[in-house]
């Protein structure tokens, strides 16, 4: 448990927000983008880390956080830029992407100078895809996973954050919107900027604010239908559910993205860690995934904690069982020997 407490002391109480050294990946579709985080003594193995997302993408300090706890540990850290997720969408290209970039750090003899089975670390919805991911390589390309608030069931967790009243943080319902809504309202484009700016508010944290202005600007009509898909919850999960629906190859594109279709081609270690009260993405998704994981993997490790929301780690040290629970998690995922890639 050790190595658990140490992890969440360096991502919570001795947080180093610095980016590690940019560099480029080679992949077959082209030229790649990524951070590197090298450990000063002996490395101990290789972890890929992802961003949820981000506005600043792969740039975004708080996975730089957890990076740098893990090079503390001795651990060589990658964040490789997926320019899907960078760009807010959900989309199965994203999944081909990551699969990408994994095997290239694989192979890279400069960023995997040991040529080890990495390692991945990935929040939220990009939690999802990077099993999906794992799900389609080559077994053993990857030694442990650890997803922190994932899906699993892709449309009852779009139905949760689109009419969960609880969720203070509407950031994912925009993200949604931001997705789908193309796909149903196509002549308005006032309401397409609109989305766009309330995301960017929200996740860059302006101030002040950009959308009350452009509201103020829009024509009434278009000011009138975005209060409404924020205030009637039966209108805006109909919207959306219809929307998503008119994606070109739609049952294709659910099918790749239902993580609970894919789990069984899992074999790798798991840790799951979800917040207990997760506003976002319920817990009872990990909780599902976790019941498909074991029927063909027993190195599966479930947490479901109160000091984790959807987005950040909210340590505390004033509930011992707690933060036992969750150094257990996150000790049973850095714990991974590292094997050899061939």
């Amino acid at each position: 448990m050790l190595k658990g407490l140490q992890f969440m002391a360096y991502t919570s109480l001795l947080k180093n927000e610095t980016l590690g050294i940019a560099t480029t990946l080679d992949m077959p579709q082209g030229v790649g983008n990524a951070f590197v985080y090298e450990p000063k003594g002996k490395e101990k193995g290789l972890i890929i880390t992802l961003t949820g997302f981000a506005m600043n993408g792969y740039k975004d300090k708080r996975i730089a956080v957890v990076n740098n706890a893990f090079t503390k540990m001795g651990y060589r850290v990658i964040t490789p830029q997926i320019k899907t997720i960078d760009q807010l969408l959900i989309h199965p290209t994203a999944i081909d992407e990551l699969k990408e970039a994994i095997t290239s750090i694989v192979a890279d003899p400069i960023l995997n100078p040991l040529q080890l089975q990495p390692a991945i670390f990935a929040p939220s919805f990009t939690a999802g895809i990077a099993a999906i991911a794992v799900s389609e390589l080559p077994p053993n390309t990857v030694s442990a996973l650890c997803l922190l608030g994932t899906f699993s069931d892709f449309k009852t967790t779009i139905q949760f954050a689109l009419t969960n009243p609880n969720n203070a943080d509407d950031y994912g319902m925009h993200i949604l919107l931001k997705n789908f809504l193309k796909y149903d309202i196509t002549d308005d484009t006032h309401i397409i900027e609109i989305i766009d700016t309330a995301l960017a508010d929200n996740g860059l944290k302006r101030k002040p604010a950009l959308l009350p202005g452009l509201l103020e600007r829009t024509p009434a009509a278009s000011r009138a239908l975005y209060q409404k898909i924020l205030s009637d919850v039966a209108y805006r999960e109909e919207l959306i559910l219809r929307a998503w629906t008119n994606i070109p190859g739609f049952d294709q594109w659910q099918y790749r993205l239902d993580l609970a279709k894919h789990a069984h081609k899992i074999s790798c270690k798991v840790a799951l860690i979800h917040g207990a009260a997760d506003a976002v993405i319920p817990a009872e998704q990990s909780v599902l995934l976790y019941n498909l994981l074991q029927a063909n993997n027993p190195q599966v490790h479930l947490v479901l904690s109160n000091l984790l929301d959807h987005g950040d780690l909210k340590i505390t040290f004033k509930i011992f069982s707690e933060v036992a629970q969750l150094a257990r998690a996150f000790a049973f995922f850095i714990n991974e020997t590292p094997a050899p890639s061939h």
